[in-house]
């Protein structure tokens, strides 16, 4: 009992989402959670301007594909991934590895031609 309790602490101060908790909980009443479908998009969505010009990016691949996201990239946004700390190119290696399914990356910047938004997630 006191382990469920432990665990409703860490959701409730943030330290776990729902579904860790979910999964948690099931575990210490000896059940298994379903096993989830696995993750086959990357969903990338960028709105920026480059040049003076509105650019939209919304892109749907298969995850297989993914590393052809940086071409499709405008530059303003892959300099904004970078100077937010976010090194595309492993991001796009981790995909390899399998992620969890949600969002990897979002990005909301004012940058010299205007503001930049980035959001990069795996569906």
């Amino acid at each position: 009992m006191e382990e469920k309790k432990r665990v409703l602490e860490m959701l409730q101060t943030g330290s776990i989402g729902v579904e860790e908790a979910m999964d948690l909980l099931s575990a210490l009443e000896g059940t298994r959670p379903e096993p989830r479908p696995p993750a086959r998009l990357l969903k990338v969505r960028v709105e920026a301007e480059e040049e003076g010009r509105a650019v939209k990016v919304h892109l749907n691949l298969p995850l297989a594909l993914a590393p052809l996201v940086e071409s499709f990239l405008p530059e303003e946004a892959k300099l904004t991934l970078g100077r937010q700390g976010v090194n595309l190119k492993d991001l796009l290696a981790l995909l390899k590895e399998g992620v969890p399914e949600g969002k990897l990356v979002e990005v909301e910047a004012e940058e010299e031609d205007g503001p930049v938004r980035i959001l990069v997630e795996v569906v």
